[in-house]
């Protein structure tokens, strides 16, 4: 008679049919390392339910056109369970002797008890040996006593046989280090009897399952091996973001202890671009943070970060790095010519701590903000006269900065508005832009003098007045009537956004006096309908049309007559 070996099957996995009394072998197939880790909390899970639940938990899956109970399927309250005898014994509710299949649920067991007692068989002799991946994981458990008695099964096998079997469980016992309490134990037991990791086992784990892609980079990294192309692929072209930031981490860990320079310079030219081009934004700052943290990158390399970087985020967080190392004086010119007024800011802050403080009253006259504050905090702590500095830059009107004339409102003396007054008819736009915010930030120009700013001939100029118009809107009204297009367009997106259409909310025009409130039934009723048995040209001639018992059915329901 001829027998034929079936595969597993799609309907039953493995704990389902060890369960269901099948041997080791059959129930899991090859066994790759993923498929023992599943066996374990599968197993795990469902016997939980019955320890702690009562065996109250059931599901209902779909099979074909019907749906089934998974107790029709498996019946986890017949597995194994602790089992109070009389005069006071206990054991696990197995077989006498307990077969392949119930060590093996044993050894998954939600209870520690029923586990402890499985690794016990070791001392009698009946613990087979297809379930030793299970017994590595149990090397890594939470309870004390089922972890010491795995791991002197495991120090017993594996002294006992030569190198094949820790070959076979190099890839199990990476999953299981992954564990950080207690799976380095597993780790070191297996993999320090090989020597290092096998070149197929990293293989196989790069290339498997996200916790597989996990556990193999972690291994790559800890181990030194030369899995420098595998990584940056993993960085490069993974779906999953932790699988992508931990292939960069690798990479660069790789690179590093490599010690070679073209190994150093071809992984921060791929590391650059994985700043550019990744597209999770958070995996880019946590990759950086590493690059910094591990001294990865150069301080020019993080100067150039901070002034060309198209990412914000980035850009501060290199501009703060650089500031941070030792040498970040040396690239501080890159920094004060960047583009982002953060980190120009950050870097004129640094001048005085570099010995450059002569240089501070060049940035006065910057177009941010934020950069002519740091300068003027830097300079008034040695006692600089600023206010004299900024007279002198607006006081001849051929050579006036225009950044200097907000400056000099900056610092706030109303008696210098005699100054931007002179410049409010400069040939030069952006001055007369600059004189204008400037009176306004002094409080020497009055509302009603800026409409005739509207109707300059540069839009700078146009735009800085309505936007200073913003809150009078009889004044606004009065430019709805302007000539340029674009002064009526930003007339009406100020009247409407800021909704100012009501009298109420100007402070130049009266209050509207107060509107009777109505209720809503009032204001229903008060609203003119016509009679339904006069003819109207608007309304449908359904509208209380016909005499029957129906005709009223097309009025409103407070004009409809009583039934």
């Amino acid at each position: 008679m001829t027998t034929y070996d079936l595969g597993p099957t799609q309907l039953y996995a493995p704990s389902e049919r060890l369960l269901h009394g099948k041997g080791v072998e059959c129930a899991i197939g090859a066994g790759e390392a993923e498929d023992w880790i599943r066996l374990d909390r599968r197993v795990h899970w469902a016997t939980c339910s019955n320890v702690f639940r009562s065996g109250k938990s059931t599901s209902w899956i779909r099979v074909g056109f019907r749906s089934v109970n998974t107790r029709e399927i498996a019946d986890w309250r017949r597995a194994p369970y602790w089992q109070e005898g009389l005069g006071g014994t206990a054991a696990p509710s197995w077989s006498l002797p307990p077969t392949e299949s119930e060590i093996a649920l044993c050894l998954c067991h939600g209870d520690p008890r029923v586990r402890a007692a499985a690794l016990a068989l070791d001392e009698s002799a009946e613990l087979p040996v297809s379930v030793l991946p299970l017994v590595l994981i149990r090397s890594a458990d939470t309870d004390e006593r089922v972890r010491t008695l795995a791991r002197a099964v495991l120090d017993r096998v594996l002294g006992d046989f030569d190198k094949a079997l820790p070959r076979q469980l190099a890839s199990l016992a990476v999953l299981v280090g992954m564990r950080r309490r207690y799976g380095s134990w597993a780790r070191e037991a297996v993999l320090g009897r090989l020597g290092a990791l096998p070149d197929e086992t990293l293989t196989y784990l790069l290339t498997n399952g996200r916790e597989s892609r996990l556990a193999g980079l972690e291994a790559a990294t800890m181990y030194g091996l030369p899995a420098m192309e595998q990584a940056w692929a993993l960085a490069e072209q993974d779906r999953d973001e932790g699988v992508r930031a931990l292939g960069v981490r690798t990479a660069i860990r790789l690179a590093l202890a490599s010690g070679q320079q073209a190994v150093l310079d071809d992984a921060r030219a791929r590391f650059f671009a994985h700043l550019d081009n990744d597209c999770a934004y958070g995996l880019r700052l946590n990759t950086f943070a590493t690059a910094v943290e591990t001294g990865f990158l150069h301080v020019d390399d993080l100067a150039t970060l901070a002034a060309t970087h198209r990412y914000r985020k980035i850009r501060r967080h290199a501009c703060a790095a650089v500031l941070a190392h030792p040498e970040g004086d040396v690239v501080l010119d890159l920094l004060l010519s960047a583009r982002d007024t953060f980190v120009r800011s950050a870097a004129v802050g640094r001048l005085r701590h570099a010995g450059r403080g002569d240089e501070l009253p060049r940035y006065l006259a910057d177009l941010s903000g934020g950069v002519r504050a740091t300068a003027c905090r830097e300079l008034r702590t040695e006692g600089y006269d600023l206010r004299a500095h900024y007279q002198a830059l607006c006081a001849d009107p051929a050579t006036v900065v225009p950044t200097a004339v907000l400056g000099l409102a900056e610092q706030g003396h109303p008696e210098d508005a005699a100054l931007p007054h002179s410049l409010l008819r400069h040939p030069h736009a952006t001055v007369r832009a600059r004189a204008l915010s400037a009176l306004r930030m002094l409080g020497a120009l009055p509302d009603d003098a800026l409409p005739p700013f509207a109707d300059d001939p540069d839009p700078g100029v146009r735009g800085t007045a309505l936007s200073a118009l913003r809150g009078t809107p009889c004044l606004l009204r009065n430019l709805l009537d302007s000539s340029r297009e674009d002064v009526r367009a930003r007339a009406e997106v100020l009247l409407e956004r800021n909704r100012i259409y009501r009298q109420g909310a100007c402070r130049c025009c009266p209050s509207p006096p107060p509107t009777a409130k109505r209720s809503r039934w009032a204001r229903l009723l008060a609203e003119p309908r016509p009679d339904p048995w006069q003819p109207s040209l608007t309304r449908p001639t359904s509208y209380g049309a016909g005499a029957g018992a129906g005709a009223g059915d097309s009025l409103p329901p407070w004009l409809r007559p009583t039934r």
